[in-house]
Parts: C-alpha cells; structure tokens; sequence
C-alpha cells in the first residue's frame, strides 16, 4: 500500500516511455556547447585514458561530445571551433556593387526593377527579393566607403551652375571675413497652424495611431523682419503681412500694399535694425559695422538711402555686406534661428492669435545668447563646406 507507483531507472526497459525519456536527455546532454578550458580538460584526460566513456563520466559530459572534439583535434589539430564557409551569397559582391550604381542612376523605379537587371545581365542565378538587393547594395557601398541612402519626401529645389558659381564666389571673397562685425537679418512669417494644439518635434505613439492636428485653412500670420549678431538679437519689427496689422503703405497702384514695400523696408532700416546694430556692437566696443540682407528687389532700393542718411549723421559707419547669394538659406545662420523660435511657439499651444503673436515675440527675445553665438560661428564652416562641395547645398 506504502510502495510509490513511480518506476525505477532500473525498470527503464519496462517502461517505453521512460526509455525514450533517457535517450533524450542523453541527446540534450550531448548538444551543451563547451567552453574552451572544457575541451581542453577533454584531450588531457583521453590523453591519459583513451576511452570515450570515462572520459565523459569524469567530466560530466557525454560520450559523443569528447568523441566530436578528440576528432577535430585529431583533424585540424585544434580545439577552436573551424568557422564554415557559409551559404553562397544570392548577390555577389560584384552584383551587389552593380544594384547600387543601378539606383543611384535613377533608371530603374524600385529595388525590384533592380533585382530584374540584375538576372538578366546573370549577375544573379534568379530574381532576389528587393529587400536582398536593398541590404546588399547597402552593405556593399558602406564597405567600398561611399554609403548611399534611400530618400523620400519632396525633392529641394536643384541649383543651378550658375546660383552656384554665385555661391562660390561669395564664399571665397568672404571665407576670411571677421563675422564679429556682422549682423545677419531676415525676414520671417510664422502662421499660426495649430491653434489650441501643442505639437512638439517629438510625439510618442502607439503603433497603428497617427499624428493629428486641427489646422486652419488660411492660417493668420505674423510677419516679422529681425537681425542676429554675435552679442545678441535685435527687436522683431512687424511689418505687413501680419494678421490684423494696419498699414499705412501703399503699392505702384496706389492701394494698401499686401506686402513689404520699399518704403517700409526703409523705416524697418531707420527705426529697428540700424539703432538696433548699434546698440548691440557698442555693447563689444564695435562702431564699424557691416549689415547683411538677402536679395529683395525692395531691400536694394531702400538700403541705400537708409545706409547714406544713418552714416551722415555720424552714428557709426555701416557698411552693405556684398550681395548675397541667391537659394542660400543654408548659408544664413538666421534660418536656424527661426526653426527654434517656431518650433517653441508650436509647442506652446496658444489659443488665440494675439496669444500668438506675443508668444512668438517672447520667443525671439529670448533666444539663448549661447545658442545665437554658435550660429554665428558656424559661419566660416557654412562658407567652406559650400567650397568643398563646389556651390552645392550643404548639410546645414
């Protein structure tokens, strides 16, 4: 009665599946992988005792492990495991190296259309799957040193040879220029795109929702002309364009202009980024000093007239920086400095646009001064890596 059902190791062969039980953990057994020093402790003890079983009893072990690495000591006189030559690639290194030139050629819609040429040139013994000729062709160029990349979006605007001879020519009369004694300006409009919402860079969500935000159809804006230096911003002077700004400015035809006229281009000149640049440069012991501004029809007109009426009244010289180069954003330190002032403004969700509007104007004020140094000393960077790369965009 007191006796346990539960067989014996001894009554294995009365017991099928107690047997099979056995043989599967001495299979299990015989698949631990061992560790260097282990297989080492295997040679020395069959060394001494050249048989298999005791060998693997001593050690704990299963026969058919010290077997496996007694022959392969025997074979290659190690018992560091021998890597295999692996499975054949399906794309070799030259058809690999071939699948890159063919997207890069821009021939060939899709990495499928790739893997076709690829067979029929017999690069490739069958048509491979795209995402094969996508990783290999990847791969390969990464280890021939010149990675490429799959982009998507919209394509930027193409300069042509002459924009970039312009280009160069700019950065090679300026590469050497002290960009202390600059003020880079601009002008800017911020539309108020999500009133109500705060949307930031960064939006963590679960997998299969999308980003979303109620926007206007015609956002109202606030357009805003400014300057950066070395030793600070300048004050946002608003100009037409903005939402619920009322202009005294008239256009050629003589109606209320829509936009920046010459005109007021001047004013924004005389009262906001003149006095503003001397006020700043005083600041570092500069009174001679060079204004920049972009190619604007109005700017050309009306910052000669300001620039002559400032310098007569002997309120420090100021100085027109050469014309700058057409499509070079990348080149004006500024554009950065607007992508961080919208980007806080969007985050902060403002419900109304005036709100916004005193919300973007904080912003401004409050640039880190830190933050305005570092663009202003990426100057000569911009400039040299635009040279080095013969007048094409760079990467800021």
């Amino acid at each position: 009665m007191g006796s346990s059902l539960r067989p014996r190791a001894g009554d294995a062969k009365c017991f099928p599946a107690l047997k099979l039980h056995h043989r599967l953990n001495a299979t299990v057994k015989s698949m631990v992988a061992l560790d260097p020093a282990t297989r080492q402790a295997v040679l020395l003890e069959y060394q001494k005792t050249p048989n298999y079983e005791r060998v693997a009893r001593r050690l704990n072990v299963d026969w058919r492990t010290v077997k496996r690495w007694v022959s392969r000591f025997e074979e290659t006189g190690t018992v560091m495991p021998v890597a295999g030559l692996g499975r054949k690639p399906k794309v070799s290194e030259a058809a690999a190296r071939k699948a890159g030139e063919l997207l890069l050629s821009s021939e060939f819609d899709n990495c499928h259309e790739v893997a076709k040429e690829l067979h029929n040139l017999g690069l490739t013994t069958s048509v491979v799957h795209a995402s094969t000729v996508s990783r290999r062709a990847k791969a390969q160029a990464c280890a021939d040193g010149t990675p490429i990349v799959a982009k998507t979006g919209k394509p930027g605007k193409a300069l042509t040879e002459a924009t970039m001879a312009k280009r160069r020519s700019f950065c090679e009369t300026n590469k050497t220029r002290s960009w202390a004694r600059v003020m880079i300006t601009d002008r800017k409009k911020f539309y108020f795109r999500y009133p109500g919402t705060s949307v930031k860079r960064v939006q963590w969500l679960r997998k299969g929702e999308q980003r979303v935000a109620f926007r206007p159809n015609s956002p109202q804006a606030v357009n805003l002309y400014a300057g950066i230096t070395k030793y600070g911003v300048t004050k946002a002077h608003l100009v037409t364009g903005t939402s619920k700004l009322r202009t005294s400015f008239r256009n050629k035809k003589g109606q209320d202009a829509r936009n920046i006229t010459s005109a007021e281009y001047e004013k924004v000149l005389a009262q906001t980024l003149l006095p503003e640049g001397k006020r700043l440069f005083a600041s570092a012991g500069v009174t001679s000093w060079v204004l920049q501004q972009d190619n604007d029809p109005t700017h050309k007109r009306a910052a000669g007239k300001a620039l002559q009426a400032w310098n007569s009244r002997k309120s420090g010289m100021v100085e027109l920086l050469p014309e700058w180069p057409p499509h070079s954003p990348d080149l004006s330190p500024i554009e950065n400095a607007w992508a961080y002032v919208q980007a806080k403004v969007d985050a902060a969700g403002c419900k109304t646009f005036e709100e916004f509007q005193s919300r973007v104007l904080k912003e401004w004020r409050e640039l880190p001064i830190s933050y305005i140094k570092s663009l202003m000393n990426s100057l000569p960077a911009r400039l040299n890596a635009c040279l080095e790369l013969d007048g094409k965009k760079t990467r800021y």
